[in-house]
């Protein structure tokens, strides 16, 4: 008979409230960690954004309540974005030296996603390079990075060696429909897409010519042309945060009543664990999804779901880049992209049993990927509880 695994007492810094791409990635992520680690986690729970609104700060009480626990865990989420001019880390995990170093709990910085998307000053490279040299350089603290391209942001920031010693832990994310125990669902005669768009960072997402008005027109277009060309298929808009349904109240009214009535849904939007589910369920009982958003992408990709990525932010780009698909991105900032999504689409639609096997050897790789650093953490672990 095994012996029960030592619990770990688990501060979970990261974002849980208000977008169900942050709860798909935390379930599948604690699910790959109970797979692999010889230790029980239990989570307690710390709200990112109260530092971002300004409710908490990284100050001394914070650290004495991170000290309080067997283990700090930050992420995953996007919080190395070195456009955080004023932090004293050059990111949005914004504590400094004195607080870092009264840290003593060992710290795992987990699947976190270096962006310099919206750009990064001098200042900031100094001080995330300071930060993670001390990072690296003590036993008690861990650093992985997320499959965004963040070893490629890694390598233009630091010095080589320090990159060169951050290991990959894909978004969890990927892990998620295997973690609620959700596979794809195919309905005999049916045909089904779902489709994310973006409603946050508009001025940044189209910055090409392409304006946002112009995009909704252009792809409600599409979604007209595909439905004329295949009497089988519905369409299913999936709202990631509540900005996401604003933009597609926008596009509807761009669509005919007939299909509006008959052939197009919404996905419900409830952005906590109860609405996980449903959400993932939505993604796995569609034939293609067409992404906007990282985990639109992330997601579907975990559950064998053939994906066209909407390019509006880098990461995706970088993301595509990265699981070598890049020839499956549309970039949307551009005016004139609906032929090229169109005919993408269509052609996917003909395609979709040799594309689910395109897709199933990029999962096993993350899954590989995932198993090695997770090894190790589980052994860095082991060697700070001795």
């Amino acid at each position: 008979m095994s012996q029960p695994r030592e619990v770990l007492k688990v501060l979970h810094l990261a974002s849980f409230a208000g977008n169900i791409g942050d709860i798909a990635n935390h379930a599948g992520a604690r699910s790959m960690l109970a797979s692999r680690l010889d230790f029980a986690l239990e989570f307690t729970e710390l709200e990112i954004r109260e530092f971002y609104w300004k409710k908490r700060s990284f100050d001394a009480a914070f650290v004495e309540y991170a000290n309080s626990f067997d283990l700090l865990l930050v992420g995953g989420g996007n919080y190395f974005e070195l456009w955080v001019q004023e932090s004293a880390t050059g990111t949005s995990i914004d504590i400094a030296p004195a607080q870092l170093a009264a840290l003593t709990v060992p710290t795992v910085f987990f699947s976190l996603g270096v962006d310099i998307g919206q750009g990064y000053s001098p200042q900031s490279a100094q001080r995330f390079a300071s930060f993670i040299r001390t990072v690296l350089g003590r036993q008690d603290m861990f650093v992985c990075v997320r499959n965004d391209g963040s070893s490629s942001a890694l390598r233009e920031v630091l010095p080589a060696a320090d990159a060169a010693r951050i290991p990959v832990m894909p978004d969890g994310g990927f892990f998620a429909g295997a973690a609620y125990g959700r596979r794809p669902e195919r309905r005999e005669g049916q045909l089904r897409i779902g489709i994310n768009i973006a409603g946050d960072m508009l001025e940044r997402r189209f910055d090409r010519g392409c304006s946002p008005a112009e995009f909704l027109r252009q792809l409600s277009s599409v979604c007209c042309e595909l439905l004329d060309a295949r009497p089988n298929l519905q369409i299913d808009l999936v709202p990631h945060i509540w900005r996401d349904v604003a933009l597609i109240a926008e596009m509807l009214p761009m669509i005919p009543d007939h299909f509006l009535r008959r052939r197009i849904t919404i996905s419900s939007l409830h952005p906590g664990l109860n609405g996980l589910g449903a959400f993932l369920d939505g993604y796995g009982s569609s034939d293609l999804v067409l992404g906007m958003r990282f985990h639109a992408n992330v997601c579907p990709i975990g559950m064998g779901v053939p994906t066209l990525g909407l390019l509006s932010y880098p990461q995706v780009e970088l993301l595509y880049r990265e699981l070598d698909l890049a020839d499956r991105l549309v970039d949307v900032r551009v005016p004139g992209f609906e032929r090229e999504l169109l005919e993408g689409t269509l052609t996917d639609l003909d395609a979709l049993q040799s594309l689910r096997a395109h897709y199933a050897v990029r999962m096993k790789r993350l899954d590989d990927q995932a198993m090695k650093t997770l090894t190790d953490i589980n052994s860095w672990i082991h060697l700070n509880r001795n």
